[in-house]
């Protein structure tokens, strides 16, 4: 306990605010303690003209000095003393000022006794200009000030009324007394004021305080609530699926129509359920902001193609047509979060399916121009009359935080959640109608920064050019992208309907693809024309692709004759490799392998069994192989000697590795004007791997452990 101060008020009792004002206050003493010395030498200055400086002036001055040094001290060692104990601390810097003031008085007394001079009025105005500066510093110490105050100004008033006797002296002498009264209620106004703004702020912060360790109970306690419901799907899910499994093997098996048929309702029914899993997992997080996306480079194309093929089974399973149309002009690879655009494109196609009706969901992916910025633009196309315009914008623009009591949202969970995850990403999202009302449009308008590593991964096959294709009942919308993606590859593209094949005993074209309406009926009827069109083309070189639902491989076990079976909706990786299988002799009788002579290939490979097994598959197609097992020497053999038709590069190698090793040989085409072909071969299935591939010159993209497979669709799509 100090003994000059005792808090009274709540902000005196915190240690924080009191070793600020301690420190604070403390430092304001030093000037105060120099001035003294400094005003005490301009004195001795001017009373040197009445006579000489009597002795005891020095040892006002040296009294001066030393207590000037120890302020200075003082501030020096504030941590270490102020940390031995505040209130000790407290009660040596108040009584040190008390001491300082006496000094002060005293020498003040001395002067003034002594022969008049006109400069003894500096002292008496230097010492209430003291005594006002050391009101404010002494009234934060409550009752403090008083003393200090006292050991100031009553002397030199004591002096006043009783050495002298004259009217002026007694006036003097009733000032300072008067100053001191004055000075004394004006402290304790400040120190009201001061002590009462900082309780006030102090019992702000604790409120803040106590908020914001509320806040964190809250958080904790959502977390906690969060991760239970998770645990609770995840148990939910669990199960759902492997039921889901075991019906998906059921239903492959021999059963009656009617077994088949409940089983079907089984899967549906399982499916439903586990979307509105899904949904609700996905809503909690979005409440919750659980998750910001993150931005990467990805292919464009690959993620929503292969989102699309997806969703087609579950298009089927009640009984619709999905199709969708992806303009050349969208970049292939845009820098956004691939996890939310999937999920939330995902979201919105199954709000779709699940809303249209009848006919054909129809997806369009186009690229939208706002001056200079450059969106993408997804419109989902869909018939559904029960719902309008107003339901859908409002489950569009619905807050994900609050959900009226009065309105049933459950079917609209879907679409809610997809506009959130949307929204997260910066799109907007606009519904509307056409022809009466039936046809409805969600479209979103998303920002869309296009990568500068747009070296496209996807080449169809040299030998492709120039064959020809019959598109044949196709729905109008699969019609025009399937037309438009062949013409892509050089082929010539004709449009018959089934009937007309049929009365053509001859058929020029290389391949025929004949669309499988996805109901069954309809489906039966198209199946008996296609069984005809097969016994018309025996021995005939023509590949017939059937594109039809997975659901329908029962349907097309009865057909008689050699036929391709193509799931749509199909990507266009897929179709270009169907095709691709349907040419390739060794698919034909089993027994010839794809043959690829003259081509020259360099395999950059360190691990000596991996270099062997991708040798000999290479060799296998009739591919002249030569090998090296670091980076520095796949530049130095590609770039020396005859060209080489491919390389295909080991990220990872020794010495130098396989990405440096391409910035070498792509620095030295730029002089030369030639291109290589460089395909990266990893481990690491990742977008940050193919990225970095990409950017650093590569063309193409190979995962091990490589494939036969694999390897034929790169050495043709690169090589031909």
């Amino acid at each position: 306990m100090s003994w000059f101060f005792k808090p009274q008020h709540k902000a005196q009792k915190d240690r924080a605010i009191l070793k600020r004002i301690d420190e604070t206050l403390s430092r304001q003493g030093l000037p105060s303690a120099i001035l003294h010395f400094l005003v005490f030498l301009l004195l001795e200055w001017q009373w040197r003209s009445v006579g000489p400086v009597p002795n005891a002036s020095y040892v006002f001055g040296l009294l001066l000095v030393i207590m000037a040094a120890w302020r200075f001290i003082m501030i020096a060692q504030f941590n270490d003393w102020y940390g031995r104990g505040p209130a000790r601390w407290r009660d040596w810097f108040i009584g040190s000022g008390f001491l300082h003031a006496g000094l002060w008085s005293a020498y003040l007394l001395y002067r003034l006794s002594g022969p008049d001079h006109p400069i003894q009025l500096l002292g008496l105005l230097y010492t209430l200009a003291v005594a006002a500066g050391g009101t404010f510093v002494y009234s934060l110490y409550g009752r403090t000030v008083r003393t200090y105050l006292a050991i100031l100004l009553l002397p030199v008033a004591v002096y006043y009324a009783f050495a002298q006797h004259t009217a002026g002296h007694w006036l003097i002498s009733l000032a300072f007394v008067a100053l001191y009264l004055y000075l004394v209620s004006t402290a304790g106004r400040v120190s009201e004021l001061v002590w009462g703004f900082l309780t006030h702020n102090h019992e702000l912060k604790m409120r803040l305080r106590a908020l914001e360790q509320a806040r964190e109970a809250n958080v904790i306690q959502a977390t906690t609530n969060r991760r239970f419901i998770n645990q609770l799907l995840h148990r939910i899910k669990n199960p759902l699926s492997g039921m889901l499994g075991v019906l998906g093997m059921l239903s492959h098996d021999d059963a009656s129509s009617e077994h088949q048929g409940m089983l079907n309702i089984a899967r549906r029914s399982g499916h439903s359920i586990l979307d509105l899993v899904n949904d609700l997992e996905a809503y909690i997080e979005q409440k919750d902001q659980s998750r910001v996306p993150q931005l990467v480079v990805f292919n464009l194309r690959k993620t929503l193609e292969h989102a699309l093929s997806d969703m087609g089974s579950k298009a089927h399973e009640h009984g619709l047509e999905l199709a969708y149309l992806y303009h050349p002009a969208v970049p292939e690879r845009i820098e956004s979060d691939p996890q939310w655009l999937s999920n939330a494109f995902r979201r919105l196609l199954d709000f779709a399916l699940d809303s249209a009706q009848e006919g054909e969901i129809t997806v369009r992916i186009a690229v939208e121009q706002r001056g200079e910025e450059e969106r993408l633009l997804l419109s989902f196309y869909f018939i559904n009359e029960a719902v309008s315009v107003d339901d859908l914008r409002a489950a569009i623009h619905r807050s994900m935080q609050t959900l009226p009591e009065d309105e049933d949202v459950s079917e609209q969970l879907t679409l809610m959640v997809a506009a959130a995850q949307f929204r997260a990403m910066g799109a907007e999202l606009t519904a509307s109608s056409r022809d009466k009302g039936h046809l409805k449009t969600i479209r979103v308008s998303l920002p869309m920064i296009a990568s500068s590593q747009q070296a496209s991964s996807f080449r169809p096959a040299r030998f492709m050019a120039g064959r020809s294709v019959v598109l044949s009942d196709l729905s109008p919308v699969n019609e025009r992208a399937l037309s438009a993606e062949f013409l892509s590859w050089e082929m010539a593209v004709s449009t018959w309907p089934l009937d007309r094949l049929l009365q053509e005993s001859e058929q020029s074209a290389d391949f025929i693809l004949v669309n499988i309406p996805v109901q069954d009926g309809p489906a039966r009827q198209t199946l008996a024309q296609v069984q005809q069109l097969l016994h018309q083309l025996e021995g005939q070189t023509v590949a017939v692709f059937l594109y039809a639902s997975e659901l329908q491989r029962g349907l097309l076990a009865d057909l008689r004759g050699e036929f391709h079976f193509i799931e749509k909706p199909i990507t266009r990786d897929a179709l270009l490799h169907a095709f691709r299988r349907a040419l390739d002799d060794q698919r034909v009788d089993g027994d010839q392998d794809y043959r690829c002579g003259n081509t020259r290939v360099l395999l950059a490979e360190d691990n000596l069994v991996s270099q062997k097994v991708v040798s000999r598959l290479l060799e296998r197609m009739g591919v002249t192989v030569d090998s090296c097992v670091n980076g520095q020497e796949a530049a130095q053999m590609a770039v020396s000697g005859d060209p080489y038709d491919l390389v295909i590069m080991d990220c990872q190698m020794p010495r130098m590795d396989g990405l440096e090793a391409t910035r070498l040989i792509r620095q030295h085409e730029l002089n030369s004007g030639e291109h290589i072909p460089i395909i990266a071969m990893t481990a690491e299935d990742t977008p940050e791997q193919e990225r970095a591939c990409l950017a650093a010159g590569m063309d193409d993209f190979m995962v091990k452990p490589v494939s036969y497979e694999s390897l034929v669709t790169l050495v043709q799509r690169w090589v031909g």
